[in-house]
């Protein structure tokens, strides 16, 4: 079932905030929810439809690079055919560290990601 979108958006943002403080700490709660928000979003149009690989996907957008997953070899990962919840560990097993050097070093940022 897919959840709510209302509902995923504040799992999203309890998560970031209880789990990756750091990451959000300069950021007042509406920006919080604005970035999760596009992060729930690009994750959709990936395929991504369930809570908990959604949120790990925004939690990498967050930690590495808001269009992380325009990198070309972590976007090829992402489009392996495999049920959504492996295609998320799947990723870190179809590429290198330095994929994601490289989608960290030229990330346009949060504007560009949207």
């Amino acid at each position: 079932m897919t959840p709510d979108p209302e509902d995923l958006l504040d799992h999203v943002v309890d998560y970031l905030c209880g789990e990756q403080a750091e990451a959000v700490a300069d950021l007042n709660d509406e920006e919080i929810r604005r970035r999760a928000a596009l992060a729930i979003a690009r994750a959709q149009s990936h395929g991504f439809t369930q809570a908990e690989p959604i949120t790990a996907f925004a939690n990498l957008m967050f930690l590495v690079a808001p269009d992380f997953d325009r990198q070309p070899a972590i976007a090829r990962a992402l489009a392996v055919k495999a049920p959504e919840a492996e295609r998320i560990g799947l990723l870190f097993e179809n590429t290198k560290e330095g994929d994601w050097d490289a989608a960290a070093e030229k990330s346009a940022g949060w504007e560009a990601s949207k």
